[in-house]
């Protein structure tokens, strides 16, 4: 397995900014429906910045499935 920094594995281990917010001032998304392979990103916007952003994302069973645990 190829060595990743600590703080990567950190952030990959205990994921931040998950989930979908409520409310949020723009949604985007991307991906390939047929396979699966879906993220969405949420903002808020506080006057000309982004103040808070949030992600979801589905893979699809094949690569999910190559995933180390």
């Amino acid at each position: 397995m190829a060595k990743y920094p600590k703080f990567l594995m950190e952030h990959f281990q205990n994921p931040r900014n998950v989930g979908e917010l409520s409310d949020p001032d723009g949604v985007g998304t991307v991906g390939n429906a047929h396979c699966g392979d879906i993220m969405q990103l949420f903002i808020k916007v506080n006057g000309d910045k982004i103040s808070e952003a949030t992600f979801k994302t589905f893979g699809c069973g094949q690569r999910l499935r190559r995933v180390p645990s």
